[in-house]
């Protein structure tokens, strides 16, 4: 068994302990008593309806899909809870940077109801690199999938290809990053429409090279869902 470094062990402690000892506190305002406060609840712009593109969930005030999910080649839709801005950004950082497990139901209850847009019959978590698993301790995604209770799919999506951060790249430069780092080990998925769930979409560009893994392994389509969407606008860059 590989030997577990100081620093290592004391995030990994204090991510997955640390976090039962403190009282709850909202991850939009650091309100006590509460995980997410109905005030900051409120404030957490959507991600679907009017000004938002129907096929990706970005901004967008066209009638048809916006430019963004043009771009996809593989992706049949993705679509998101919440824009990736204040306590909805914040919620995301609180899991995946502050190891806050927790927030994972939360985060999974918001996405559960876009399901009825886009049904599937399997689901895979986007998958972190083996090495970025050891560090962080768990996948946001898979424990976001977990609680969701949707019908995992046969076999395995891994990512097999350890890539450099996506942040400050552009469409083209993330679509070259993922280029080949993903695999699907399993049957054939021959027919079955696939989704896929991870905590935060930007370019779309690593699902989109997920899903064609996936339809290479026969599947008829695949769509993604998402807690948070980052249109590119104001937003800064997100980190995968």
């Amino acid at each position: 068994m590989a030997r577990m470094g100081g620093s290592h062990l004391l995030r990994r402690l204090f991510g997955e302990s640390g976090q039962l000892l403190l009282p709850a506190r909202c991850a939009g305002c650091a309100r006590f008593g509460t995980l997410l406060c109905e005030p900051c609840q409120a404030a957490m712009q959507p991600a679907h309806g009017p000004g938002r593109c129907p096929n990706c969930s970005a901004r967008w005030q066209g009638a048809d899909n916006c430019p963004r999910c043009l771009a996809w080649r593989y992706l049949d839709g993705a679509l998101a809870a919440h824009e990736m801005t204040g306590a909805a950004r914040q919620v995301v950082h609180a899991l995946k940077y502050g190891r806050a497990r927790v927030y994972a139901p939360l985060m999974a209850a918001r996405i559960a109801p876009l399901a009825a847009a886009q049904p599937f019959d399997a689901v895979y978590p986007v998958p972190l690199h083996p090495s970025r698993y050891r560090d962080r301790g768990f996948n946001q995604a898979g424990l976001i999938l977990d609680a969701l209770a949707w019908p995992t799919g046969p076999g395995e999506l891994r990512r097999i290809r350890k890539t450099a951060t996506q942040v400050g790249k552009h469409l083209r430069e993330r679509r070259t990053n993922v280029d080949g780092a993903f695999a699907y080990d399993g049957p054939s998925l021959a027919g079955l429409r696939v989704a896929l769930v991870d905590d935060v979409i930007t370019t779309g560009a690593t699902m989109d090279e997920c899903a064609r893994v996936l339809r290479e392994a026969g599947a008829r389509s695949v769509a993604g869902f998402a807690f948070a969407r980052a249109s590119h606008e104001g937003t800064g860059p997100i980190r995968d």
